[in-house]
């Protein structure tokens, strides 16, 4: 908010507005999917003559401005109903409630009369108004150079003096503003956030400049502004801006989870923003964002490329045509902040069918890797051909073949279970299983189609590389030293563990293994090959 309420000369009386507010019976209208609260500045201001009263449109609860600093705004604002004191608040709060209209306050913290200010803020909240809101922006004339003095001196006495108050902060989300409004004092005791997402008025700051952008990264910015603090998300929106616009803010918002939107203000809002407000409804994948859905589609708001989610991962679609023929629409691609793609990852969760659009193949994930189906497989491992998930052609190529080392495999028609390693497997007997028992990574075996694995060849462990590392390292040498002593240990691929050739491991195994750990490998007998060379097993 960067107008500063000098004295106003308004022409619109209280009967003006009062009638203005009663133009039909009724109450705000229900169609829309999320609340957008108009902000009131000065009263004449913002309520012209050119837009309807309040009862004709979509408003739940307003935001009157009631002091600047230890000013009422009467001593800015000459409308009769203007904020004098804690009487002229009940009486507003009654005139609005009377259309079924809640009031909030908001106010401008400013100066050094921190006592006072708190006076007057204890009034505004005790006089019934449902929050209280501070905009602490880093201006001259807001809080400027004072704001962490006024977070310390009068927003956290006001919690502590009213704590079921509900407070909120109003400020500038540009990172570089942050320090001089002191906005982790001011959240640290705050239940709401208050981002003034002013997306035309940050023209040419990057992703300030875009009105989903905004809003998006905001709230992404609240875990260092306001860390384990689970705030109300209730950004500002600019209501001099197009419709168009203006939908896109709200489209985000409700996307990370925001159930109400504040905009400055009630008296710049033009006729198609109120009745795009009127008539919006939650678009469908407003869900994407928190469940990474199949065929959910995102584009971050710097980046022009557009992902398809699949598994709960990533997919790029590299082309308009491809596009058009998985049957998409650009309608439905939700914008999200930059860096949130980052954190989805490019291999899907288990279990998840996929096939390339223009390919015949299906594939199913497991432990990483992906896995060729023929039609049988389906009945046979018990999947359902209509969970396969289209994607673009040449997508599966970000998905390895190769599973993640240790993930267990059998399979269909055989009882024989394996590990996979740096591509190979491993038959998994007795000793092995109880090795993954004592490790904590035994799990059940992922069933998959008969010859799939095939494609691993079998292990060749070096001698002495016990736990199957491809490395023989200090871990082995205690491995070897708790076999031959009976104990517990980590030893996968136990049998590499003999590597002076006598049919058990033993505590020589162990003087042997650490002699090549040390660098001097000569002390195998002439019969029995070095440490390192391959064990045989698999």
């Amino acid at each position: 908010m960067r107008d500063r309420p000098y004295l106003s000369v308004i022409a619109f009386g209280l009967v003006t507005m009062l009638t203005a507010f009663a133009v039909r019976e009724g109450g705000p209208s229900d169609v829309e999917a999320i609340d957008v609260d108009p902000v009131i500045w000065t009263i004449g201001q913002d309520y012209p003559a050119t837009l309807p009263g309040d009862i004709e449109l979509p408003i739940r609860t307003v935001y009157i401005k009631t002091h600047d600093g230890s000013n009422w705004m009467s001593t800015y604002d000459d409308h009769p109903s203007a904020i004098s004191g804690p009487a002229a608040i009940q009486n507003l709060i009654n005139i609005y409630g009377d259309q079924g209209i809640k009031v909030a306050a908001w106010f401008n913290p400013t100066g050094t009369d921190y006592a006072a200010q708190l006076e007057i803020a204890k009034q505004v909240i005790d006089s019934g108004v449902t929050a209280l809101y501070a905009d602490v922006e880093p201006y001259p004339q807001f809080c400027y150079l004072h704001c962490k003095q006024l977070a310390d001196n009068l927003w956290k006495p006001l919690s502590a003096a009213r704590p079921n108050a509900e407070l909120g902060v109003i400020y500038d989300p540009r990172p570089w503003w942050w320090e001089q409004q002191a906005l982790n004092d001011w959240f640290s005791v705050s239940d709401a956030a208050l981002p003034m997402c002013y997306w035309d008025s940050y023209s040419g700051q990057g992703v300030w400049n875009d009105a989903a952008g905004c809003v998006l990264q905001a709230h992404a910015d609240l875990a260092t502004l306001a860390p384990g603090k689970d705030l109300a998300y209730i950004p500002m929106l600019q209501g001099n801006s197009t419709a168009a616009k203006f939908e896109k803010a709200l489209d985000a918002a409700v996307s990370v989870g925001s159930e109400r939107v504040s905009v400055w203000r009630r008296g710049v809002i033009g006729n198609d923003v109120w009745e795009l407000i009127g008539q919006y409804q939650e678009p469908d994948f407003f869900f994407c964002r928190q469940a990474l859905a199949d065929r959910c589609l995102f584009r971050e708001v710097s980046d022009a490329n557009v992902y398809m989610m699949a598994g709960g991962a990533k997919f790029t679609l590299v082309s308009l045509e491809a596009f058009n023929r998985m049957g998409l629409s650009f309608d439905d691609v939700q914008v999200v902040e930059d860096g949130f793609l980052a954190n989805v990852p490019l291999v899907p969760q288990d279990g998840t069918l996929l096939r390339e659009e223009e390919s015949a193949d299906a594939w199913v994930i497991y432990n990483g890797g992906r896995f060729r189906l023929a039609d049988v497989d389906f009945a046979g491992l018990a999947l359902n051909a209509g969970a396969v998930v289209k994607i673009a052609t040449g997508a599966l190529g970000q998905v390895p073949t190769v599973p993640h080392d240790f993930a267990r495999f059998r399979e269909f028609s055989h009882s024989d279970d394996h590990l996979v390693v740096r591509g190979m497997r491993i038959r998994i007997d007795a000793t092995v299983e109880s090795a993954l028992q004592l490790l904590g990574i035994s799990k059940p075996a992922n069933v998959v189609p008969d010859l799939a694995l095939e494609a691993f060849p079998t292990a060749t462990i070096g001698r002495g590389d016990t736990d199957c590392s491809g490395n023989i390292e200090p871990n082995d040498v205690l491995n070897a030293l708790q076999i031959g002593s009976g104990l517990p240990n980590g030893a996968i691929c136990y049998q590499s563990a003999d590597v002076n050739c006598d049919g058990t491991a033993a505590s020589m195994d162990a003087l042997l293994i650490l002699a090549f750990v040390v660098g001097n490998p000569n002390l195998i007998p002439n019969d029995c090959d070095p440490v390192g060379t391959p064990s045989g097993l698999g």
